[in-house]
């Protein structure tokens, strides 16, 4: 089990959209270190329906909007909690999140089109990545 299902089955991390991890696609695979043109992918993409609610995946404080291309609509957050700091992408946050507490399961925003950057094979999904994770979680 890797550390990411560790984290799920625990339910200190949760699925923002209510679904599963996305599998592979055209473009390639969407779980954490698949292999990229840039190296490995960084996150995990858990499908979504263009248009659907984003949930947060953990509690904690929004801190910023997060742009995964800053040429592109595109958009995501910053989240932070004591514990871990979360970036996700792919969504339009909803007006008042940014600087709010929000607990794990709670609305932050609505999903986007991620196919509009690439095209119609790639399934549409959230992508959530952890840049920093306190290592007594694991202890």
């Amino acid at each position: 089990m890797n550390w990411l299902n560790w984290l799920l089955k625990r339910r200190l991390l949760q699925s923002p959209t209510g679904q599963g991890a996305r599998g592979y696609d055209a473009w390639g695979g969407g779980e954490y270190g698949a292999p990229r043109s840039y190296g490995a992918h960084k996150g995990t993409d858990f499908k979504c329906v263009v248009g659907q609610i984003v949930t947060m995946p953990i509690s904690g404080r929004v801190v910023r909007e997060a742009k995964p291309y800053p040429d592109w609509f595109l958009s995501g957050v910053l989240i932070r909690s004591a514990e871990m700091e979360v970036k996700m992408f792919y969504f339009l946050p909803d007006d008042g999140v940014i600087g709010a507490y929000l607990k794990q399961g709670e609305r932050v925003g609505v999903a986007q089109d991620i196919r509009l950057k690439y095209d119609n094979r790639m399934t549409p999904h959230i992508h959530v990545q952890i840049d920093s994770i306190d290592p007594a979680l694991f202890i």
